[in-house]
């Protein structure tokens, strides 16, 4: 089921990028002014271990490169299911580039169930993250990030050996509309 979802997320990624790349590249000037609203999908997909991640996120600029956002967020495999709700702020480094690189912090609250762990329970997890957009118009960005997490509980649970930790590396790969 969750392979179905991944493969629609992924043909409208690459549909709205080509729909997107109609415009040059060499004439893209980043639409990060105060005030633009940012609505963003993110996550990566493992395959072999019949995982997905996925996060939605919807922010806004209060300065020009400063965003603040809400995030969810679902990861879901054979024997883990996780929820996320959380907020999220963002600087980016704007240098007259299609390439823009940035950082971030955010802050969520996460509801976790694994069958081989005995895990059901919620937790609060930090996270802090930095990564690139590359823009392919004024107002759609193609980014990839890696984040650091860090929860309140042994919720995390790692594919090889199946033991439970309080943090966690994950590397997203997402596009992001920017509108006014």
């Amino acid at each position: 089921m969750s392979k179905k979802w991944f493969v629609c997320a992924v043909a409208a990624m690459v549909a709205s990028s080509a729909f997107a790349n109609q415009m040059g590249s060499g004439d893209v000037t980043p639409n990060l002014d105060r005030g633009t609203k940012v609505l963003e999908g993110a996550g990566y997909a493992n395959l072999m271990a019949d995982e997905l991640n996925f996060q939605l996120s919807y922010g806004m600029l209060l300065a020009d490169g400063f965003e603040v956002g809400v995030v969810a967020g679902l990861r879901d495999s054979e024997n883990y299911m996780s929820t996320e709700l959380g907020v999220r702020a963002e600087y980016n480094f704007v240098f007259g580039s299609a390439f823009v690189p940035f950082v971030g912090v955010g802050l969520s609250w996460a509801s976790v169930e694994a069958d081989p762990n005995d895990i059901d329970t919620d937790a609060a997890v930090f996270s802090a993250s930095a990564g690139m957009k590359y823009f392919i118009r004024n107002d759609v960005a193609l980014a990839v990030s890696g984040r650091y997490l860090l929860a309140t509980d042994d919720i995390f649970v790692d594919s090889d050996d199946g033991k439970a930790a309080d943090d966690e590396f994950q590397i997203l790969f997402g596009i992001r509309f920017y509108f006014d």
